[in-house]
């Protein structure tokens, strides 16, 4: 903590100039007590960490407190610092007493309350959405900043995506999830979150240095090239299709199963399954798999001329025990009925199927299977350009639960 109080009931706050010589003789002489619980805080003034208050071991706070690093601590200092040289109102370790939480920072942008959490450190997804949810209850904006220490790279345009940083997702144009690092002192907004895997993400990384950038500045919509995504998600299915035996893991075999039973070669399977989609972050499951189950498992026992609805298309992803959702907080419920919907949209544009109405389809023919190299790459790399044409058309989604700024001025409730 960085904030105290004193006997007197004075706070005092060690971002406020205090010199060290000050300090040691306020602790020689005094006491200071956590503002929330009134117990006593003892000061730290070492050499490692940012100076601070921490609770005594056996404490009984009403806020959870978490063991604070300094790597932590020092990015909290900089993001309290950098959001009062944007003229924003901006409060340290502010708590609210009707949730009993205690934001990072708490900013006021007008008639907007904005809570602030720096997390350096993994959560559960409970203990987040117990967070996020308690912001939300108030009115109150909560923007999750994610310490540069949790951002990890597989190469200039691919990340890691654990199932906490999923439930840090926020949406703005499209998917994207904000760092900051003290060490570099600054922000780093990985947009456009497509997964190619259950856990491996293409993201356009931005750069933002801290002493030029406002809090307009990041929230403000990025330009992604498209084809930057298209090299980087060839390469990477071309790579998947060579080696994709020892890729698997245990759980996710059911997809090796269903080739298999469907007389389908490792390396030849359908150029129509594994395609990037506005909404691919709605599953957990590996891309290649959902859309495997819907093509081959579910459209492939449909005779060429058979007509089906959407709603059978839902009904068999909500049911299927192969096929998981991601716990996405900031995103609409129905999100991953959005990403069947663009697959189906897909498929009509490839002429695998087509729309006959707004709930209904007509089947024209069946998926294709590629007997050498060269018409597996043929159309693999047709296939992906007719889903990139339907990310720059579709990309712009409205409606459902977001969190950002611009959009929702009003705040949220």
């Amino acid at each position: 903590m960085f904030v105290a109080k004193r006997e007197n009931g004075e706070e005092i706050h060690l971002l406020h100039g205090w010199k060290e010589k000050q300090l040691m003789m306020l602790r020689k002489n005094e006491r200071f007590f956590c503002p929330i619980c009134h117990l006593e805080v003892q000061l730290k003034l070492g050499k490692q960490k940012q100076w601070h208050f921490a609770h005594k071991k056996s404490h009984s706070c009403k806020v959870e407190f978490e063991n604070e690093s300094a790597y932590h601590l020092r990015g909290k200092e900089q993001l309290y610092t950098w959001f009062q040289s944007q003229g924003c109102s901006v409060n340290i370790e502010h708590y609210l007493p009707a949730i009993q939480q205690r934001p990072d920072l708490f900013v006021a942008i007008g008639n907007r309350q904005i809570a602030i959490e720096y997390q350096c450190a993994s959560l559960s997804a409970e203990q987040l959405l117990k967070r996020t949810e308690g912001y939300w209850k108030e009115g109150i904006q909560i923007l999750w900043i994610l310490g540069g220490n949790q951002l990890k790279r597989h190469g200039a345009y691919w990340l890691s995506l654990s199932s906490f940083h999923s439930c840090c997702v926020q949406y703005h144009s499209n998917p994207y999830l904000l760092y900051f690092c003290p060490d570099a002192k600054a922000f780093f907004k990985c947009n456009l979150l497509l997964p190619f895997s259950s856990s491996i993400v293409f993201s356009h990384a931005i750069y933002f240095p801290l002493q030029i950038t406002t809090f307009k500045n990041i929230l403000t919509t990025s330009p992604i090239s498209i084809e930057r995504l298209e090299k980087e998600w060839m390469n990477k299915k071309q790579r998947f299709r060579a080696n994709s035996i020892h890729m698997w893991k245990q759980g996710e075999r059911s997809f090796l199963e269903l080739l298999y039973e469907n007389c389908i070669s490792l390396s030849c399977f359908p150029a129509e399954i594994g395609v990037p989609l506005p909404s691919l972050l709605a599953f957990r499951t590996h891309s290649f798999i959902w859309q495997a189950y819907i093509l081959i498992e579910l459209l492939g026992k449909f005779a060429v001329g058979e007509y089906f609805s959407l709603y059978t298309v839902f009904q068999y992803v909500e049911r299927h025990w192969g096929i998981r959702r991601r716990l996405l907080p900031y995103l609409p419920g129905v999100f991953w009925k959005q990403a069947v919907r663009e697959y189906m949209q897909f498929l009509c544009v490839i002429g695998e199927i087509e729309q006959v109405d707004v709930y209904k389809y007509r089947k024209i023919r069946c998926f294709i299977i590629s007997k050498t190299e060269e018409e597996v790459q043929k159309f693999d790399r047709l296939f992906l350009r007719e889903a990139l044409r339907l990310m720059e058309a579709k990309y712009n989604m409205s409606g459902g639960k977001t969190d950002i700024i611009e959009r929702y001025p009003e705040g949220i409730t």
